[in-house]
């Protein structure tokens, strides 16, 4: 192992992130920064892959974080119903109308947010990113039939306001967030019901009284200023989330071109490093769309690296806020790596709340996938997560050198 990965490997890497924290600066999804990023992941992939290749897609990048502004209005709206609602000539009407708003909201908290559905996508404008692909192999004279993705993210994310100010506070916040909702819901559908039913129930009513004077106004500040607007990149330069990922992808193909004998039989290892993850892992579901057949076709694994910042590296057993399950025998085999190279590792599954990773629309279409993750939660989370401070000062080369050990080991043992 140790003539495979070299001490060169891991300086790379760490200047790698310090030279895109310092030269380019954030790049949240769709900005130009985000593309001055990618193109500096272009030119190093050229230095060391013969095929390298620029994948243009279009998303609506402000969708999948911004949602929370309108939902914080039509919370209010839904409120307004209810207080117009206390006129008996127009309370079912108007209760119907409170009692879907709430519904809508708790809807695009669950399919926009929990599952990573283009719900309301189509709302927003759509605008340019890309994915950078470089491949090796296979081997000469190979037929190929076998694909292995090392991939991560160039994008940053626009930075958390409440986790940034907060601090462990940011929980709290989101506790209200994310209860608040289901609780207007309840209490709006409650008191439909009753409506219909035609029976008295008062204490939904003062519920919603006590609802609209202590949790609304807390709902709305905390859904209007969840994140910065993003102008000039944003502010977050993402050096742990997730160029710490991107600079793993770049080392590895570094350490295959010289030692292509890592290369298993019969199969092209590529390079992916996505664009716009912070937008609801746009870049690796329309990488996935457009690529699904070959994907399927060549018996793909997707090897995907996020938020590299441990040493005690975590390997995902599901993802998408644990709704989608990555392949036990994926796991079970970098597991088995990881024991091999002597790297200390837990396996966990994704919590809800914790988002997604670019490996999640691969294993939700079926394909062979998980993530190696790196934060120490909550620590981690507080001191720079989603924060201005997520800089190239915070890179823990022993944490790089570990997951780079688990991925060769893992291609080692794949032959």
């Amino acid at each position: 192992m140790g003539e495979r990965i070299l001490d060169a490997d891991i300086d790379y890497a760490n200047d790698f992130i310090k030279m895109i924290c310092t030269t380019i600066g954030p790049g949240c999804p769709c900005s130009p920064q985000e593309r001055a990023r990618a193109m500096k992941v272009k030119e190093e992939m050229e230095k060391s892959m013969d095929d390298v290749h620029y994948e243009e897609f279009t998303c609506a990048p402000t969708a999948f974080l911004k949602w929370l502004q309108p939902a914080a209005l039509l919370a209010v709206a839904a409120i307004a119903s209810f207080y117009l609602s206390l006129d008996p000539a127009k309370a079912v009407f108007l209760s119907i109308i409170a009692f879907m708003i709430a519904k809508f909201i708790f809807l695009l908290m669950i399919f926009e947010f929990g599952l990573t559905r283009e719900v309301i996508d189509v709302l927003y404008p759509r605008k340019k990113s890309a994915n950078i692909i470089g491949k090796l192999g296979p081997n000469s004279g190979e037929e190929l039939r076998h694909v292995i993705l090392f991939c991560g993210h160039h994008d940053s994310v626009l930075q958390f306001t409440w986790l940034r100010y907060l601090k462990f506070g940011y929980y709290i916040a989101i506790g209200i967030l994310f209860a608040g909702v289901i609780y207007l819901t309840a209490l709006l559908g409650i008191r439909l019901f009753t409506l219909l039913a035609g029976i008295q129930v008062t204490w939904v009513i003062t519920q919603l009284i006590v609802f609209s004077c202590s949790l609304l106004p807390a709902i709305f500040v905390i859904g209007m200023f969840f994140t910065e607007r993003g102008k000039e990149g944003g502010s977050v330069p993402g050096a742990i989330d997730n160029l710490s990922a991107v600079s793993l992808v770049l080392a590895m193909g570094r350490i295959v071109m010289r030692n292509p004998d890592l290369i298993p039989p019969n199969t092209e290892i590529r390079f992916i490093s996505f664009g716009c993850e912070e937008a609801g892992v746009r870049g690796s579901m329309n990488y996935v769309r457009s690529h699904l057949a070959e994907l399927r076709e060549k018996d793909a694994v997707c090897f995907n690296f996020e938020s590299i910042h441990e040493p005690e590296i975590t390997i995902f057993s599901s993802d998408c806020n644990g709704f989608v399950q990555h392949d036990r025998e994926l796991v079970s085999s970098v597991a088995d790596a990881a024991i091999v190279a002597g790297v200390p590792f837990l396996i966990k599954p994704m919590l809800f709340g914790g988002g997604n990773t670019d490996a999640m629309k691969f294993s939700a279409s079926h394909i062979k996938a998980l993530s190696l993750f790196g934060l120490k939660l909550p620590a981690d989370m507080v001191a720079f997560y989603h924060q201005n401070t997520d800089n190239y000062d915070k890179v823990n080369v022993e944490a790089l050198k570990n997951a780079l050990k688990i991925a060769v080991t893992y291609l080692q043992r794949s032959k």
